[in-house]
């Protein structure tokens, strides 16, 4: 714990249970703004490369807003030796998995489901091990 009243402490963050619902939401968000992008498509935009379809512009949006933060919960979910951030990586790609299972079952549609499970089996495990591992390097008690 630390002693400055205002300072942030990245370990007691860690142990925090919000990881799980923040876990949660983010993975979604990103799993239904891909989904939403795979169904849509995308056009060539006015300076050329590729802009989401007609319809389909707030799943652009709302991939773009929530990529940064799924990336630090998915590295938080994986490198965390606490079970909250680990735990928020695997309800979040459960959910997002089986929502883009819901939304179709083309190749894109199926990578984005794998991905999302992938992550929702690995978070646990990783964490699981680094756990094991920092049991084992810790001295006996004497």
């Amino acid at each position: 714990m630390s002693s400055s009243k205002g300072s942030f402490d990245v370990e007691e963050s860690w142990s925090k249970w919000w990881w799980v619902p923040l876990g949660l939401v983010v993975m979604l968000a990103v799993s239904w703004g891909v989904a939403g992008l795979v169904e849509g498509g995308c056009e060539r935009g006015p300076r050329g490369g590729c802009v989401a379809a007609d319809g389909y512009k707030g799943h652009g949006w709302v991939l773009f807003l929530m990529a940064t933060p799924c990336f630090i919960v998915v590295i938080m979910g994986l490198v965390a030796d606490r079970w909250p951030p680990a735990l928020g990586v695997a309800v979040g790609g459960t959910a997002g998995g089986l929502y883009a299972l819901t939304q179709g079952r083309t190749e894109p549609h199926v990578v984005t489901a794998a991905v999302s499970f992938v992550l929702a089996v690995a978070a646990p495990a990783v964490s699981w091990h680094r756990q094991r591992g920092t049991h084992a390097a810790a001295p006996p008690d004497a």
